[in-house]
């Protein structure tokens, strides 16, 4: 099975080397998005084999707290979505899929930022199928 990973921010994207001491702007706030280990096969309660399933481990790597709304790809070519509000600096989250594909997707903004509207499931499922 082939297995890859899909990152898609909707801001302009800049890579990093590390953490950040100076501010973040609008557009760099999918830059402190960070995958730093994924896997296939860990052990998951919430799914009925996890054999099959893929998870992905992300971390805010800025200075600053973020909303983050990620999707993982499930083997039917639906989306599962994940949304963590104020993700401290540092801070990481897992999301996965019962039955994987591999694929994920992020988004961020600025913690507590309204006015950046995250795409809805029905979005993400019509928009990023393949």
């Amino acid at each position: 099975m082939l297995k890859f990973i899909i990152i898609l921010t909707t801001f302009t994207v800049i890579a990093l080397s590390g953490p950040s001491s100076a501010p973040v702007t609008m557009d760099e706030y999918g830059d402190c998005v960070e995958k730093y280990r994924s896997g296939w096969g860990e052990s998951c309660a919430q799914c009925a084999n996890s054999q099959d399933s893929y998870a992905v481990y992300l971390r805010n790597i800025c200075t600053e707290s973020i909303d983050v709304m990620v999707c993982v790809q499930e083997a039917d070519k639906s989306w599962k979505k994940y949304q963590h509000s104020r993700m401290a600096p540092r801070d990481s989250l897992r999301a996965y899929a019962c039955i994987g594909t591999g694929k994920y997707l992020s988004w961020a903004r600025k913690a507590g930022d309204e006015s950046t509207v995250f795409p809805s499931l029905e979005d993400v499922n019509r928009n990023y199928k393949d």
